[in-house]
């Protein structure tokens, strides 16, 4: 299989300087461009096409005609595929962007489109507003010291610990056997939980429900995960320092969270 690497570095250039003839992206496109709102996450876009077979595919998006954001399917995993439904963090509704579609098909081919522009939908005026959790979230400053799994370095568990909700902790496929444990450092007073699911544009890999183990002894919940569209905090008043969040119920697949919450007074 050709790399998306060889494939970024080949477009832009003619056929002449690269020995390498790129097609056009439209003889494997197989559905209409489909530009859409994530609505468990404000502030997020999701592309979505199908191709006529298996293919390693990407988009290149941006503000200007530089664009600068490269996104593709975490479904295909190094393989091709032929379903393409790609996240696109910071896209916001209403904004305008350029873009350009590149893949590669399994007998070498590259394929490439015109520079295009798409405008995500205005955002629902009547949506409800955003609810930030109160109280003191005393993972800053804690340690991740075991999950079930990473899809790879970019996914580690940390990512669910840092404040940040552009980073995420993803499993490499364990579903409902997903977990993390947190270590705050010394036992705290805690009044409620939070795990705000990271998800798939397809639907997959989503939370539902998970469980809080207190130093290897008292577990609560199941409760309900949130996400950043619909946070949810979930009261119980607890004790302790080693906190394990297990995935109870899920969709299976990448199993994850952008964010988890301890919090305390």
């Amino acid at each position: 299989m050709i790399s998306l690497a060889v494939l970024v570095g080949a477009c832009g250039r003619d056929t002449q300087s690269t020995g390498t003839e790129v097609l056009p992206f439209e003889e494997i496109q197989d559905s209409d461009l489909v530009f859409e709102n994530d609505p468990t996450f404000p502030g997020r876009g999701i592309f979505r096409v199908t191709t006529t077979e298996p293919a390693i595919c990407a988009i290149i998006w941006g503000e200007t005609e530089a664009l600068g954001q490269f996104n593709n399917s975490l479904d295909m995993n190094g393989t091709g595929i032929v379903r393409h439904d790609v996240l696109l963090p910071g896209a916001e509704p209403g904004h305008t962007y350029f873009y350009r579609l590149q893949g590669s098909t399994a007998d070498g081919s590259l394929f490439q489109s015109e520079l295009m522009t798409f405008t995500l939908p205005e955002a629902d005026a009547g949506a409800a507003p955003l609810v930030e959790p109160t109280g003191a979230n005393l993972v800053r400053g804690a340690t991740v010291v075991e999950v079930s799994s990473q899809f790879s370095d970019s996914w580690s568990g940390a990512n669910a610990i840092d404040g940040d909700l552009s980073t995420e902790w993803s499993t490499s496929g364990d579903g409902d056997e997903g977990y993390i444990v947190i270590d705050l450092g010394s036992p705290q007073p805690v009044t409620g939980f939070e795990f705000l699911t990271r998800s798939m544009a397809d639907g997959s890999a989503t939370t539902t429900t998970y469980t809080v183990t207190v130093d290897d002894d008292e577990t609560l919940g199941p409760f309900d995960a949130g996400n950043p569209a619909n946070r949810t905090v979930a009261e119980a008043a607890s004790t302790g320092q080693v906190f394990r969040f297990d995935v109870t119920d899920s969709s299976g697949g990448n199993t994850g969270a952008i964010e988890v919450g301890i919090y305390g007074s």
